[in-house]
């Protein structure tokens, strides 16, 4: 739409619904309850017909958001979809009942309405009776939305009042049905299946009398294929929280978690020192007794604490918190998706959480990553020959010859014996040296060389050395080794940020920050290039460039 025309036109006291315009309607509840997808039918076909029986208008199908709240707009798949269609110009009205509906965030109501109006679409909000065609408009849509904003406010807080008010008298709040009760709809107490509840006492006893693990147990449940209850299988986790829940042992237990947030719903999980917990058999009939619920805890708590540093995977790998989005200044994550440990690609955390509408930078393939790094290492010069000399030469001081120099020095001494026997009988021959003489000295050489044998035999059956030039290869190899490099990177990286060029996924910019270092080696920017894809009928080879601007001085933190 011309924005400048069609105000003129509503300037003129010109409505509307006169105007030729292509429109399209949005629509949106935030429970999927069955009363609020009643609301919604109702609010397409209200729109349905409003626009169709207009004949100034050509009717675009709507967009719809069913049980997503508003109160952020990242989540609403079809709302941001809608917006990328504005941008195309697939419509230039868009219909909404409320400003509630379209968003309940005061600073996403504006800021979506500008970037529509840029693209030139207006919104009409019919209950709220504002058009963001006309000039007045966004006054107007602050105050309202605003106010739809409070309301979101103290609704949360109305909510949350209740429920301090409900744990205060004791409601049993959550799901109306936890693995072994069900909730009387009466009483609101909860009820024994027993069934159930003998899923649970076992599942205690196998942990704490016969000493299984979580996983363990998961693995026989599930190979007698108990059901769960949920749908899903058995896993640690399930297990985990079953074995912590204080109510198997009739205990009550509420205000777990707080909102710290009625906008971005951020909870914070209290600990167990906060939160309202109380022994209470009648309405909360025990599975298990408190001795066995307490000794099961007390094993789950020394296991967490024993394998605390092995779960901690914060640098389970080498480039773990080193990569980050340029956009989003957020962590990359290391993924496997083809269960390949080859193919392991690190990925934008922003990315992984809302999709690549929400971040298109590039991911890094670890292969990749880790050909720049032996190039960087390689580029460095690190006196190769000058470090296994320098090792050499400690071994030599501290172990001095090895077996095979020995070995060696043991069979010259032996050639050397060898050589005087035949010049003994060479003398004895030409009758300068006596037979007795000979014999004599013939025998002591015996002698030498069967004790130089005898030496050479005990050092051949050692195997704890060897020679120089093995022991040279061995150094070698153990400085160029993967464990080496990934210490030498180590050492060096201190954070990689990454973004793309041109906005071209397949062309990537990695600004590499290393820990206080320059060297004569290293230009600035170094370019490489890498294949991806397979040689199969599904997939296709494609080039990957990658722009890398080693910095070595002042790194950023």
């Amino acid at each position: 739409m011309d924005l400048y025309k069609i105000r003129q036109k509503l300037s003129l006291g010109i409505p509307i619904t006169k105007l030729k315009l292509r429109v399209t309607d949005y629509a949106r509840v935030s429970t999927e309850h069955e009363e609020q997808k009643k609301s919604l039918q109702n609010q397409q076909e209200h729109f349905q017909d409003y626009i169709k029986n207009n004949p100034n208008w050509i009717y675009v199908k709507g967009y719809v958001d069913d049980g997503i709240t508003g109160t952020s707009d990242l989540k609403r798949d079809n709302f941001m979809r809608m917006i990328d269609d504005a941008k195309k110009g697939k419509f230039d009205l868009i219909i909404t009942k409320e400003i509630s509906r379209f968003s309940r965030n005061t600073l996403d109501s504006i800021k979506y309405t500008r970037k529509l109006l840029e693209y030139g679409v207006a919104v009409l909000f019919m209950n709220d009776n504002i058009n963001t065609a006309m000039p007045d408009s966004e006054l107007r849509l602050a105050i309202m939305s605003s106010m739809a904003q409070d309301e979101i406010r103290r609704l949360s807080e109305r909510v949350k009042f209740g429920m301090n008010q409900a744990i205060k008298r004791g409601d049993i709040l959550g799901n109306n049905k936890l693995y072994g009760y069900r909730k009387n709809p009466d009483t609101g107490n909860l009820e024994m299946i027993l069934k159930e509840a003998k899923v649970v006492k076992k599942i205690f006893e196998l942990y704490t009398i016969d000493k299984l693990s979580l996983c363990q147990i998961s693995k026989i449940l599930n190979t007698k294929k108990i059901p769960t209850g949920f749908g899903n299988k058995w896993c640690v986790t399930t297990i985990s929280r079953m074995i912590e829940n204080p109510k198997y042992k009739g205990y009550y237990c509420g205000k777990k978690t707080e909102i710290l947030d009625y906008m971005t719903k951020k909870v914070k999980y209290l600990s167990k020192y906060e939160w309202t917990i109380y022994k209470d058999v009648n309405k909360i009939p025990p599975i298990v007794d408190e001795y066995l619920w307490n000794q099961a805890n007390i094993r789950l708590e020394t296991r967490k604490k024993k394998n605390k540093k092995v779960l901690n995977s914060k640098n389970k790998y080498l480039y773990s918190s080193k990569i980050f989005c340029l956009d989003h200044n957020c962590p990359f994550y290391r993924r496997v998706f083809r269960k390949k440990d080859q193919d392991a690609t690190w990925v934008c955390s922003k990315y992984l959480k809302d999709g690549k509408k929400v971040c298109s930078t590039p991911n890094l393939r670890e292969q990749e990553l880790d050909v720049i790094f032996q190039d960087l290492i390689r580029k460095l010069d690190l006196k190769l020959d000058f470090i296994v000399k320098f090792l050499m030469d400690i071994y030599s001081k501290n172990c001095g010859e090895n077996d095979i120099e020995l070995q060696r020095k043991k069979i010259m001494e032996m050639k050397k014996i060898k050589l005087k026997k035949d010049k003994l009988l060479e003398l004895n021959l030409q009758n300068i040296l006596t037979t007795e003489e000979f014999v004599k000295k013939n025998q002591d050489l015996n002698k030498q060389l069967k004790e130089k044998q005898k030496q050479l035999n005990q050092i051949k059956n050692t195997k704890n050395f060897f020679s120089k030039d093995d022991l040279s290869k061995m150094i070698k190899n153990k400085i160029l080794s993967l464990k080496t490099t990934e210490f030498i990177i180590n050492e060096l990286l201190n954070k990689i940020v990454v973004s793309k060029i041109n906005n071209d996924k397949n062309n990537i910019k990695l600004d590499v920050y290393l820990k206080s270092f320059e060297h004569k080696n290293i230009n600035d920017i170094q370019n490489y290039e890498f294949k991806r894809g397979y040689d199969t009928v599904a997939t296709k080879r494609y080039k990957i460039k990658y722009q890398v601007n080693f910095i070595m001085k002042n790194p950023i933190k």
